[in-house]
């Protein structure tokens, strides 16, 4: 992204500065607000870094720009027809997730009980 209009903020410059000093102490690495990656290797460093007062600046800062950082290497949204598709959980069944605990009845592992027989209403004692 080229609009760095965000970074007008004076809440904004006041982080970045923050976080430019940790990061040159943590990794030896000096941000400049001009570089064209500068929000990429901002992304770089979420993930890198170990430090709790940097994750949380960043994480300001991706509040501040309204968006957050990409490094470029995302895979790409899935839509259908213009619309997100919604990420199911890889653990569970399709099926446990409409039925939850009544999944047993519905697909056969519940007890048999054989059908008891009525006659006029009435049921059949054996």
């Amino acid at each position: 992204m080229n609009d760095h209009q965000w970074l007008m903020n004076s809440q904004a410059l006041n982080a970045l500065r923050k976080l430019r000093k940790r990061i040159q102490a943590e990794f030896g690495l000096s941000l400049r607000f001009s570089d064209f990656d500068f929000e990429v290797q901002l992304a770089r460093l979420k993930h890198q870094t170990k430090d709790k007062d940097s994750l949380k600046l960043i994480d300001e800062l991706e509040i501040l720009r309204g968006s957050p950082f990409l490094t470029g290497k995302e895979p790409p949204e899935r839509l259908y027809r213009g619309q997100k598709i919604l990420q199911e959980e890889v653990t569970k069944d399709i099926y446990e997730m409409i039925y939850g605990e009544e999944l047993a009845q519905h697909d056969g592992r519940a007890a048999y009980t054989p059908a008891q027989k009525i006659y006029r209403g009435q049921p059949i004692l054996r």
